[in-house]
């Protein structure tokens, strides 16, 4: 059974609103709807159930998946579903669910149906009249043309045969492919160049070794005559045992103990002098006692003050452990800070409290200013401005001497006149008012500046000390004043005393250092004597001075040590030197050997570049016979069957169009197979692109009848062809023919056909053609509309073929 989409259904996708499902088991499907109805949308949701993207167009506007979901919908998602039968059990069906511009599910179709489909089935109105410009357009692998082109030829092995065998036609080209051949080219000069070195570095190193040996037989020579017949690897067993760091370690400790013994001989000789005790036994007795009698009296003073001030500090340092100036001098800077704090703490005090009395020395002020202004305020309190006011509404009713208000000659009691006396009066009252106003302005500044006083009282009175503490400071001031004289006064008794401390301590180290050289005079002689048995010397002589012995041992301790670093220095030299000389000997034979294998392999590549070269000329003419090969298969199917298709296709459409569309045979054997269009004259004459020879209608029929001869060209692994709207700009004739075409296309050669036109009377008209004329063919047909609420609607009808009854009598 051929593949056949079975049904579509989706819902709030695109222009389509709510819920539209429509069977689709049929050869043809055709579908009608007024712009707007849904009929791109329709075909869309097919291929996105299908393949799952929308790449015909995606082309249009990459962010087309943000808009996939109808405006209106009322949970702001959509779903498509499509049900397929023929392709087996792994491609039941396909279906995906919208949320925004986030797609879940999967297609009916894998990568390669998808990418047929794509290709070969599916031609959408957004396509159709730049699908020329699209088929041309270069990507990274050609024009889509051109790989379409490739896929019907079927020359993959014959091209990967010429593009392997290309750069066999030139050397310089097989630096990417064939790079032993290219680096046996570079090595061979290279290799003869490092032969050439190899031959002077195994001269330059056979030079060294000589020089080498000569030099390790002149050291070693002198100290050990047998080497002179003696190979390098002999020299180096003979030293290899003869090292002299242990001895050499011992003779120079045994120097440094001879050093030593004199050192301590000469200061316990010095020592032993009876005048010498004495003179240190006086001094030491003397320094004490007077250290005693500083003790009991100033020190004795300096004790007791230092217990009256550990009243006012807690770690103050002893005066009578043997620095006392120094305890002095830090008690002295202590109490000197402390009655620097303790009177910057009274002169704050005496300052906040003179504060205090000069701030209510001035809020007094301020209150008998408040009282004398609440005078001022009651004396014109009972004027008012009001009166004022309503005496100046009678001055314009004032014409003569009578009063307004009690009908009174004024002249009776006034020699002044009415209106005068009344002005005069007015003037007063308003002058009253101003006052008051004045007063009370001023009184408010008053009471907020005794208010401010208060406050700066308050503040001052914070810092004013209790009486308690300041009669507490006052006391511990003169305290410590007083102790401060008394600390300046033993100034130079706790300078005596601090030297007495040091001259007692001198003088007991002396008589300490007196002690013990009695001791030592006896046993640095009897150690001095054990020299001579670890030196093989004769030993000290009952008259022979300790100096004189010593003196004796050392010189031969020198004289040995002398001889022994001289042996010494010439073994690690001469070994120094064999081990070189071993190192010039195993590079001399990795010289040796390097040549050897240099020479091996400049014989190997002198055999493989000719092999190379050989090999070569062979693919060169191989590469000749396979672009005579290709040139011959590439002429055949762009005649008999690409250009015969299309041209047939075209003329059956559009009979009358003069330039017929064709594909460009491509003239030369070398290079990529590369699929261009151009037009052919009736007379058999070329023209040019079918974009710039052919009018809009005849452009869309060109491109109409090329997908339709590419989809024809191979047997297709999907019997589908999916049109939307394949008939713009054609006329009655185009149509015509076009019909028959879809006919002979679904009848004959078994396509399912699904039809999207925009005219209902083309509708009708396809409707008639199309209709069923075999028992089991089917035509079904959709026109979309909508209802009075906006929502999509799908009017199907599946039309079943029918036996004419009336014919058939």
């Amino acid at each position: 059974m051929m593949p056949r989409i079975t049904s579509l259904t989706a819902t709030d996708f695109r222009s389509l609103r709510g819920t539209v499902t429509i069977p689709m088991n049929s050869p043809v499907v055709l579908i009608h709807g007024r712009n707007g109805a849904g009929k791109t949308s329709l075909l869309t949701a097919i291929e996105l159930g299908l393949t799952g993207n929308l790449s015909s167009l995606s082309r249009l506007d990459p962010q087309l998946r943000e808009h996939l979901v109808h405006k209106e919908a009322a949970s702001n998602k959509a779903s498509v579903s499509i049900g397929v039968h023929g392709l087996g059990v792994d491609f039941p069906a396909g279906h995906f669910d919208i949320h925004g511009p986030k797609l879940a599910g999967r297609p009916a179709l894998d990568a390669v149906l998808t990418k047929h489909f794509s290709e070969r089935c599916y031609l959408a109105q957004s396509t159709l009249a730049r699908l020329l410009e699209f088929y041309e357009d270069k990507g990274v692998n050609g024009t889509a043309l051109t790989r379409f082109v490739k896929e019907l030829l079927g020359l993959d092995a014959l091209d990967a045969l010429i593009d392997g065998l290309h750069d066999a036609g030139n050397v310089r080209r097989l630096r990417g492919h064939a790079v032993s051949f290219w680096d046996i080219r570079e090595q061979l000069p290279s290799l003869d160049d490092e032969l050439s070195r190899l031959a002077k570095e195994l001269a330059a190193a056979e030079g060294q070794v000589a020089q080498l040996m000569q030099t390790a037989e002149q050291l070693l020579a002198p100290h050990w005559p047998e080497v002179a017949n003696f190979s390098a690897e002999a020299m180096l067993d003979l030293l290899k045992d003869q090292s002299q760091e242990r001895e050499l370690q011992r003779l120079t400790q045994l120097r440094r103990e001879i050093n030593d013994t004199v050192s301590q001989t000469q200061r316990v000789v010095s020592g032993d002098a009876a005048q010498q005790r004495e003179a240190v036994e006086s001094a030491a007795g003397s320094a004490d006692a007077a250290l005693r009698g500083w003790l009991e009296t100033s020190g004795k003073r300096m004790t007791e003050l230092f217990e009256k001030l550990g009243g006012y500090f807690s770690d103050l340092p002893s005066p009578i452990q043997s620095r006392p100036e120094y305890a002095r001098a830090h008690t002295h800077r202590a109490v000197t800070a402390e009655v620097t704090r303790c009177a910057q703490v009274q002169r704050k005090d005496q300052a906040a409290r003179e504060r205090v009395s000069s701030i209510q020395v001035d809020r007094q002020g301020l209150a008998k200013r408040l009282v004398e202004i609440d005078k001022q305020i009651v004396e014109h309190s009972g004027e008012a401005g009001q009166l004022a006011h309503a005496l100046s509404a009678l001055v314009p009713h004032v014409h003569t001497e009578e009063c307004p208000v009690c009908s009174r000659n004024f002249g009776e009691v006034s020699s002044s006149p009415l209106l005068g006396h009344l002005t005069a009066r007015i003037a007063s009252l308003t002058q009253s008012a101003g006052l008051l106003s004045a007063l009370s302005q001023e009184r408010a500044n008053t009471v907020n500046a005794i208010a401010g006083r208060d406050r700066e009282i308050s503040v001052a009175q914070a810092q004013v000390l209790t009486a308690e503490a300041r009669a507490e400071y006052g006391q511990r001031l003169a305290s410590l004043e007083q102790a401060l004289l008394a600390l300046s006064a033993l100034e130079a008794e706790a300078k005596v005393g601090e030297a007495l401390f040091g001259q007692a301590a001198n003088a007991a180290q002396a008589l300490a250092s007196i002690n013990a050289g009695d001791q030592q005079s006896a046993a640095i002689r009897d150690s001095a004597g054990r020299y001579a048995t670890v030196l093989s010397m004769a030993s000290i002589g009952a008259s022979e001075p300790l100096e004189a012995a010593l003196e004796r041992f050392l010189a031969e301790v020198l004289a040995r040590l002398a001889r022994l670093t001289a042996k010494e220095s010439a073994r690690r030299d001469g070994e120094a030197a064999l081990r070189e000389l071993q190192l010039k000997q195993q590079h001399t034979a990795g010289i040796k050997v390097r040549q050897l294998e240099r020479s091996n392999a400049r014989r190997g590549l002198h055999a493989a570049k000719e092999a190379g070269e050989r090999a070569m000329e062979q693919a060169r003419e191989l590469l000749k016979l396979a672009q005579i090969e290709r040139s011959r298969v590439v002429g055949q199917v762009f005649n008999d069957s690409l250009n015969a298709a299309w041209r047939d296709l075209f003329v059956r459409l559009a009979p009358d169009e003069p330039f017929i569309p064709a594909f460009a045979l491509p003239q030369a054997m070398k290079g990529e197979v590369e699929a261009k269009l151009e037009t052919h004259y009736r007379d058999g004459s070329k023209g040019g692109n079918p974009r710039a020879m052919l009018s809009a209608g005849n452009l869309n029929t060109a491109a109409l009848t090329l997908f339709l001869a590419l989809h024809l060209s191979v047997k297709p692994q999907l019997p589908w062809l999916i049109i939307d709207d394949p008939v713009q700009s054609m006329d009655e004739v185009h149509i015509s023919q076009f019909a028959a075409l879809l006919r002979t296309l679904s009848k004959e050669h078994g396509r399912q056909v699904i039809i999207a036109v925009h005219e209902k009377p083309l509708f009708d008209y396809l409707c008639l053609e199309l209709s069923p004329a075999f028992e089991g063919d089917r035509l079904i047909t959709v026109e979309l509309g909508r209802t009075a609420t906006g929502d999509s609607v799908a009017n199907t009808v599946v039309r079943d073929w029918k036996k004419d009854l009336a014919i058939a009598a």
